[in-house]
C-alpha cells in the first residue's frame, strides 16, 4: 500500500508540474505563422471564387483551407515541440491526451456543420448559407481555445472568448458588411480573426513567454 500511495503521490506531482510547463511552451511564434497561413488562405479562396464557377471553386478552396489547416499545425506542433525538448519534456504527455480529448468534439462538430450547409447547397436542398460557414468556424474554434486554455497561456483563452464574440456579428451580417462590397464579408471576417488575431496573439505570447 505504501508503494501504491507513494506512486500516486508522484502522479499527481508530475501533472501538476506539467500544466506551469505547458505555459511556458506555447509557442509565440506559431501563432503569427498560422494568421499568415490564414491570411493566404483568404486571399487564395477569393482569387479562386473570381476565376471558377461556384460548384468547382467549393472543391478547391476544400482543399486550400486544408493545407491551411495542416500548414497552422505543423507550425504549432514543431515550434511547440523544439521549445519543450530544451525542456526535456516528453512528446507525449497526459496533458497533452487532455488536450486533444477536449479539441476534437468542436473540431469535428465544426467540421460537420460546415459539410451540411455546403452539401445543402450543392444539392439544392436549402438556399445558400454560406455567409454562415466563418460564423461556424469561429464559434466552434473558439469553444476549442476557450477550453484549452486550461493548459495553455491566458492569452489563448482570451483568443477563443474573442472569436466566439466575433462569430455573433458574423453570423447577424453574413455576406454583407456595412461599407464593404456586397459578397465580400465571409472574406473580411476570415481575415480579420483567423488571420488579425491569430498574429496579435502570437505577437503577445511572444512578448510575454518568448518565441
Amino acid at each position: 500500500m505504501d508503494a501504491d500511495k507513494a506512486s500516486a503521490e508522484l502522479t499527481v506531482i508530475r501533472q501538476l508540474m506539467e500544466r506551469p510547463l505547458r505555459y511556458s511552451t506555447m509557442s509565440g511564434a506559431s501563432g503569427i505563422l498560422a494568421g499568415m497561413a490564414a491570411l493566404a488562405g483568404v486571399l487564395a479562396d477569393w482569387l479562386i471564387s473570381q476565376a471558377f464557377k461556384p460548384a468547382q471553386a467549393v472543391f478547391i478552396n476544400a482543399l486550400v483551407w486544408a493545407g491551411v489547416f495542416v500548414a497552422a499545425f505543423a507550425a504549432v506542433t514543431i515550434l511547440t515541440r523544439l521549445r519543450e525538448k530544451r525542456r526535456g519534456m516528453p512528446f507525449w504527455s497526459s496533458v497533452k491526451k487532455r488536450i486533444l480529448l477536449t479539441i476534437l468534439p468542436p473540431f469535428v462538430a465544426g467540421v460537420g456543420l460546415t459539410a451540411v450547409i455546403v452539401m445543402r447547397w450543392y444539392y439544392g436542398i436549402g438556399p445558400n448559407e454560406w455567409g454562415l460557414i466563418p460564423a461556424v468556424w469561429m464559434a466552434f474554434y473558439g469553444v476549442a481555445l476557450w477550453q484549452v486554455g486550461d493548459f495553455s497561456p491566458v492569452e489563448l483563452r482570451l483568443l477563443g472568448a474573442a472569436f466566439v464574440l466575433s462569430a455573433l456579428p458574423a453570423a447577424m451580417f453574413q455576406f454583407t458588411l456595412p461599407g464593404l462590397p456586397a459578397g465580400t464579408a465571409p472574406y473580411w471576417t476570415l481575415g480579420v480573426t483567423f488571420g488579425g488575431y491569430h498574429i496579435v496573439y502570437g505577437a503577445a505570447v511572444w512578448a510575454r513567454h518568448g518565441g
